[in-house]
Protein backbone atom coordinates (compact mmCIF):
# COMPACT_ATOMS: atom_id res chain seq x y z
CA UNK A 1 0.00 0.00 0.00
CA UNK A 2 1.34 3.47 -0.65
CA UNK A 3 2.36 5.61 2.22
CA UNK A 4 0.06 8.63 0.88
CA UNK A 5 -3.41 7.99 -0.66
CA UNK A 6 -3.10 8.26 -4.47
CA UNK A 7 -5.82 10.01 -4.98
CA UNK A 8 -8.48 9.93 -8.43
CA UNK A 9 -8.40 12.87 -10.96
CA UNK A 10 -11.74 14.72 -9.19
CA UNK A 11 -9.54 14.39 -5.78
CA UNK A 12 -6.24 15.66 -7.14
CA UNK A 13 -5.78 19.54 -6.60
CA UNK A 14 -7.55 21.78 -9.14
CA UNK A 15 -4.15 22.86 -10.61
CA UNK A 16 -3.50 19.09 -11.21
CA UNK A 17 -6.19 18.37 -12.93
CA UNK A 18 -5.65 19.17 -16.56
CA UNK A 19 -2.17 17.67 -16.54
CA UNK A 20 -3.94 14.48 -15.35
CA UNK A 21 -6.55 14.89 -18.13
CA UNK A 22 -3.32 14.98 -20.53
CA UNK A 23 -2.28 11.45 -19.15
CA UNK A 24 -5.31 9.86 -19.33
CA UNK A 25 -6.39 10.96 -22.73
CA UNK A 26 -2.30 9.41 -24.25
CA UNK A 27 -2.73 6.61 -22.06
CA UNK A 28 -6.22 5.71 -21.05
CA UNK A 29 -5.47 5.75 -17.35
CA UNK A 30 -3.73 8.00 -15.47
CA UNK A 31 -0.78 6.02 -13.81
CA UNK A 32 -0.44 5.88 -10.07
CA UNK A 33 2.64 7.51 -10.37
CA UNK A 34 1.04 11.02 -11.85
CA UNK A 35 -1.69 10.51 -9.67
CA UNK A 36 0.69 10.65 -6.28
CA UNK A 37 2.50 13.48 -7.07
CA UNK A 38 -0.90 15.49 -8.35
CA UNK A 39 -0.56 16.38 -4.91
CA UNK A 40 1.82 18.32 -5.52
CA UNK A 41 0.91 20.65 -8.31
CA UNK A 42 4.49 21.99 -8.32
CA UNK A 43 5.68 18.58 -8.54
CA UNK A 44 3.14 17.29 -11.05
CA UNK A 45 3.87 20.30 -13.73
CA UNK A 46 7.64 20.12 -13.71
CA UNK A 47 7.30 16.23 -14.28
CA UNK A 48 5.29 16.86 -16.72
CA UNK A 49 6.88 19.24 -18.83
CA UNK A 50 10.72 17.62 -18.52
CA UNK A 51 9.18 13.70 -19.24
CA UNK A 52 8.16 14.71 -23.02
CA UNK A 53 10.81 17.17 -23.43
CA UNK A 54 13.36 14.27 -22.95
CA UNK A 55 14.68 11.78 -24.99
CA UNK A 56 14.73 13.31 -28.56
CA UNK A 57 17.80 13.17 -29.41
CA UNK A 58 18.60 9.85 -27.92
CA UNK A 59 15.46 8.54 -29.33
CA UNK A 60 12.80 7.07 -27.02
CA UNK A 61 13.97 3.40 -27.19
CA UNK A 62 17.03 4.57 -25.64
CA UNK A 63 15.45 6.33 -23.26
CA UNK A 64 12.74 3.32 -21.82
CA UNK A 65 16.29 1.46 -22.05
CA UNK A 66 17.87 4.22 -19.43
CA UNK A 67 15.09 4.01 -17.30
CA UNK A 68 14.54 0.31 -17.46
CA UNK A 69 18.42 0.03 -16.22
CA UNK A 70 18.27 2.69 -13.50
CA UNK A 71 15.00 1.24 -12.19
CA UNK A 72 17.30 -2.19 -11.86
CA UNK A 73 19.78 -0.08 -10.12
CA UNK A 74 17.79 1.68 -8.09
CA UNK A 75 15.57 -0.96 -6.59
CA UNK A 76 12.66 0.35 -8.31
CA UNK A 77 9.61 -2.36 -8.68
CA UNK A 78 7.27 -0.08 -10.05
CA UNK A 79 9.37 1.66 -12.73
CA UNK A 80 10.63 -1.07 -14.09
CA UNK A 81 7.68 -2.10 -14.68
CA UNK A 82 6.37 0.80 -15.98
CA UNK A 83 8.99 1.34 -18.33
CA UNK A 84 9.17 -2.49 -19.49
CA UNK A 85 5.54 -1.99 -20.65
CA UNK A 86 6.12 1.49 -22.12
CA UNK A 87 8.99 0.00 -23.76
CA UNK A 88 7.47 -2.78 -25.53
CA UNK A 89 4.17 -1.22 -26.09
CA UNK A 90 4.32 2.27 -27.07
CA UNK A 91 8.31 1.89 -28.00
CA UNK A 92 8.79 -1.19 -30.23
CA UNK A 93 11.25 -2.44 -27.91
CA UNK A 94 11.99 -6.31 -29.05
CA UNK A 95 10.77 -9.07 -25.95
CA UNK A 96 14.51 -10.39 -25.86
CA UNK A 97 15.94 -7.23 -25.39
CA UNK A 98 13.51 -5.99 -22.26
CA UNK A 99 15.72 -8.24 -19.65
CA UNK A 100 19.05 -7.35 -21.07
CA UNK A 101 18.34 -3.73 -21.02
CA UNK A 102 17.91 -4.30 -17.37
CA UNK A 103 21.44 -4.92 -16.43
CA UNK A 104 22.71 -2.30 -19.13
CA UNK A 105 22.74 -4.76 -22.17
CA UNK A 106 21.21 -4.51 -25.61
CA UNK A 107 20.96 -6.11 -29.23
CA UNK A 108 21.97 -2.62 -30.55
CA UNK A 109 25.44 -1.79 -30.29
CA UNK A 110 24.92 2.14 -29.54
CA UNK A 111 22.40 1.51 -27.00
CA UNK A 112 24.99 -0.70 -25.35
CA UNK A 113 27.34 2.28 -25.48
CA UNK A 114 24.23 4.19 -23.78
CA UNK A 115 23.68 2.25 -21.25
CA UNK A 116 26.68 1.56 -20.05
CA UNK A 117 27.98 5.05 -20.01
CA UNK A 118 24.04 5.76 -17.69
CA UNK A 119 25.42 2.78 -15.45
CA UNK A 120 28.91 4.03 -14.95
CA UNK A 121 26.95 6.95 -14.39
CA UNK A 122 24.15 5.81 -11.73
CA UNK A 123 26.43 3.43 -9.70
CA UNK A 124 29.43 6.19 -9.25
CA UNK A 125 26.58 8.97 -8.65
CA UNK A 126 28.13 10.78 -11.67
CA UNK A 127 31.54 10.38 -10.28
CA UNK A 128 32.98 8.77 -13.53
CA UNK A 129 36.03 8.20 -15.12
CA UNK A 130 37.29 10.36 -17.94
CA UNK A 131 37.58 6.92 -20.24
CA UNK A 132 33.89 6.71 -19.51
CA UNK A 133 33.11 10.45 -20.87
CA UNK A 134 35.35 9.51 -24.04
CA UNK A 135 34.14 5.69 -24.53
CA UNK A 136 30.57 7.51 -25.14
CA UNK A 137 32.27 9.73 -27.71
CA UNK A 138 34.08 7.30 -28.97
CA UNK A 139 30.58 5.38 -29.55
CA UNK A 140 29.58 7.85 -31.73
CA UNK A 141 27.87 10.14 -28.87
CA UNK A 142 28.16 14.37 -29.29
CA UNK A 143 28.94 16.03 -26.58
CA UNK A 144 25.14 17.14 -26.19
CA UNK A 145 24.00 13.59 -26.44
CA UNK A 146 26.35 13.15 -23.81
CA UNK A 147 24.61 15.54 -21.39
CA UNK A 148 21.09 14.05 -22.51
CA UNK A 149 22.13 10.49 -21.20
CA UNK A 150 23.29 12.07 -18.02
CA UNK A 151 19.70 14.27 -17.79
CA UNK A 152 17.66 10.90 -18.87
CA UNK A 153 19.44 9.31 -16.05
CA UNK A 154 18.69 12.00 -13.60
CA UNK A 155 15.64 12.13 -14.47
CA UNK A 156 14.68 8.24 -13.86
CA UNK A 157 16.44 8.94 -10.29
CA UNK A 158 13.94 11.65 -9.77
CA UNK A 159 10.96 9.38 -10.47
CA UNK A 160 12.73 6.47 -8.05
CA UNK A 161 13.20 8.42 -5.79
CA UNK A 162 9.20 8.87 -5.61
CA UNK A 163 8.12 5.39 -5.98
CA UNK A 164 10.81 3.94 -3.95
CA UNK A 165 9.97 6.74 -0.85
CA UNK A 166 6.18 6.04 -1.45
CA UNK A 167 5.68 2.56 -2.41
CA UNK A 168 3.41 3.55 -5.06
CA UNK A 169 1.18 0.71 -6.19
CA UNK A 170 1.98 -0.62 -9.46
CA UNK A 171 -1.08 0.17 -12.33
CA UNK A 172 -2.86 -3.14 -13.41
CA UNK A 173 -2.28 -1.82 -16.99
CA UNK A 174 1.37 -2.25 -16.78
CA UNK A 175 1.83 -5.79 -17.46
CA UNK A 176 3.94 -8.05 -16.57
CA UNK A 177 5.01 -6.99 -12.89
CA UNK A 178 8.44 -7.31 -12.31
CA UNK A 179 10.61 -7.74 -9.64
CA UNK A 180 14.30 -5.68 -9.06
CA UNK A 181 16.90 -8.47 -8.79
CA UNK A 182 19.23 -6.39 -7.85
CA UNK A 183 19.34 -3.11 -5.36
CA UNK A 184 22.57 -1.41 -5.14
Amino acid sequence: MARIAIPTKQQAPVKSQPILENYEKVLGTIPNFYAMISRSPDALEAIADVNPTLGKSLGYKTRERVHMMTAEVNGCSYCLTAHNYLGAKLMGLKAEDLEPNRSGHSSEPKAVAALTFAYKVVKSRGHIDYTDFTAARTAGFPDAEVVDIVAETAFSFLTNLFNNTFETERDSLFQPALTVRSAA
